[in-house]
């Protein structure tokens, strides 16, 4: 708590110095006077009764206008200078009466003003002891979190500590693994090459009995494809007015022993007439002539034949 302060010397309560209380005393002293002053003025001038003219002797002479002109302006000019002096008069007692008030206004802010002033140290004082206890909070608060900041960098330091051995044990695995996954992949690429040698030799003899096979078909077709055009021929009904220079084309669909299963024409020749004489000697002709060794027979179940008019003569 803030201690008060001592009052100054020469100041009484309420704040009230020696010099205002003297002057203060005078002004109720003028004020009096002057009321007093004021009473005997009017007093004067209106409860006294008014002397009783003299009685003048009659003059024989006459006052003219002017001259009673006169008269009433000086007459008027006292009365005008006696109400002045009453104005005067009251005007200064208002004066008085004002000061004192502002005095009396003054002496209440001024007492209004020390009881702020003891509001001001008394909130002030209680601000203090805010602040103290504050502070106090504070220092509470700062030691938790000192504490907390340790107990979260321990627990940081362990934390690193896991993750630096899990990270060092995956790293291990992954080492183990990139090897094996590099020995797989080694393997698989080794097998990789044998199957790959492996095709290209299945490959090369595929295309070795391709090539044996198709030779085996050509020399087959060039030595029975004649054969069988020339029985087709034997059974072939020339049709009349026949022109050559013409072809038909027939797909022919055969048994092992060479049954004509079927026989579409493909192809006209543009004449029909041809077409079907065809086609109906290849149906005579069966069965046809064609190769037994296996390998071959098979490759004559299907046959595209061409035709034409000089062919079957």
């Amino acid at each position: 708590m803030v201690a008060a302060r001592k009052s100054a010397p020469g100041k009484k309560k309420f704040g009230l110095t020696g010099k205002s209380l003297t002057y203060a005393i005078g002004v109720h002293v003028i004020i009096g006077v002057l009321l007093f002053v004021s009473f005997n003025f009017t007093s004067d001038n209106v409860q006294k009764p008014a002397a009783k003219p003299q009685v003048q002797p009659i003059q024989a002479s006459v006052l003219t206008e002017a001259e009673v002109r006169k008269q009433l302006d000086v007459f008027e000019e006292r009365e005008n200078k006696k109400k002045l002096e009453q104005e005067q008069a009251e005007k200064k007692v208002q004066d008085l009466l004002k000061k004192q008030k502002l005095e009396e206004e003054k002496l209440v802010r001024i007492k209004k003003e020390q009881e702020l002033q003891k509001l001001k140290v008394a909130e002030e004082a209680k601000k203090a002891e805010a602040l103290a206890r504050k502070q106090e909070e504070e220092k509470s608060k700062a030691e938790l979190a000192r504490q907390k900041q340790a107990e979260e960098k321990k627990k940081a330091e362990l934390a690193r500590k896991k993750k630096a051995e899990e990270e060092k044990r995956k790293a291990e695995l992954a080492r183990k693994k990139k090897e094996d996954e590099k020995k797989k992949a080694e393997l698989a690429r080794k097998k990789k090459l044998e199957e790959e040698q492996r095709k290209k030799e299945l490959a090369l003899k595929q295309q070795m009995e391709a090539e044996r096979q198709q030779r085996e078909l050509n020399s087959a077709l060039a030595q029975y494809i004649p054969i069988i055009k020339q029985k087709v021929s034997r059974n072939w009904n020339k049709p009349a007015d026949l022109q050559n220079g013409i072809t038909a084309k027939v797909a022919v669909r055969l048994t092992a022993n060479g049954e004509v299963v079927s026989a579409q024409l493909t192809r006209s020749s543009g004449n029909s007439v041809f077409d079907r004489s065809v086609v109906n000697a290849v149906y005579k002709a069966s069965p046809l002539p064609i190769p037994q060794e296996r390998g071959v027979n098979e490759r004559f179940r299907e046959l595209d034949l061409k035709f034409n008019p000089e062919d079957l003569i």
